[in-house]
């Protein structure tokens, strides 16, 4: 399954300007197959307005007159509404769950419809598709925007397909390592006379816990050393006493970003 797999139907929009945000909403998450039912006099100006750098999906948005014709040959049609009634679904899954279920289909082309701004989708529109999905939201308000809606699934689905793997991987450091930069900041403190009255290795302990939960990565733990270093190293090139510091006799400049 992949992005050209996967179509955005817009049942009975009323906005113009919010067709067009929802092309710039299905663009910015790597979709381009938009169908529309029911609205064939869209007012691309208007349109335009909202969908930005998006106008190309505008231009190629297939036009329907019914929900029928706009899911035909997909082998999953999925409805987004928050609605529940007697002759609506009686189960929604979450968008979470809907990702994982069209991420799991190897072969075929998936619907993911949308109702109209007043109303949504109707018991009929839902009858159109194989499942229901919800979109938690507080009860306070939980009618969501048009392109919002589309938004929220759009980028679920952007970061399930792609699975992860164009975002840059973060490995911790090792143990070792872990052990190796602890041993230069507890050496670098005991260097300024910081341990006069303390125990360095309760503070090598109190690190330790901070840092293994901070899961530093390499670069960060190597900055972190030239830190200490440094501050190690402005104590012995500035005459300064062990233990008595003075923030005056430090060029806060001469530290390393």
């Amino acid at each position: 399954m992949t992005h050209h797999d996967i179509r955005i139907v817009l049942v009975r929009p009323h906005e113009d300007r919010n067709i067009g945000s929802v092309c710039r909403a299905m663009k910015t998450m790597g979709f381009g197959d938009l169908y529309i039912v029911g609205h064939g006099d869209i007012d691309r100006t208007q349109a335009a307005v909202t969908a930005v750098h998006a106008v190309d999906v505008l231009e190629r948005a297939v036009h329907c007159e019914t929900l029928e014709e706009a899911v035909r040959n997909t082998v999953l049609a999925a409805g987004i509404s928050r609605r529940r009634g007697k002759w609506r679904k009686y189960f929604a899954l979450s968008p979470e769950q809907l990702c994982e279920r069209i991420s799991s289909i190897r072969k075929g082309s998936c619907a993911l419809v949308f109702g109209n701004e007043a109303s949504g989708l109707n018991a009929e529109d839902l009858a159109q598709c194989h499942l229901a999905v919800r979109i938690p939201s507080s009860p306070a308000f939980p009618s969501l925007n048009l392109s919002h809606a589309v938004q929220i699934i759009t980028y679920q689905l952007f970061c399930r397909l792609n699975n992860r793997r164009k975002v840059p991987t973060f490995t911790p450091i090792s143990g070792g390592a872990l052990d190796a930069l602890i041993a230069v900041m507890i050496t670098s403190l005991g260097n300024i006379g910081f341990f006069t009255q303390g125990d360095p290795g309760e503070m090598s302990i109190f690190l330790r816990d901070v840092l293994a939960r901070a899961a530093l990565e390499r670069r960060e733990a190597d900055r972190l050393a030239r830190v200490f270093e440094k501050i190690s190293g402005l104590v012995s090139h500035t005459g300064i006493e062990t233990g008595g510091i003075e923030h005056s006799q430090i060029d806060p400049n001469q530290i390393e970003p």
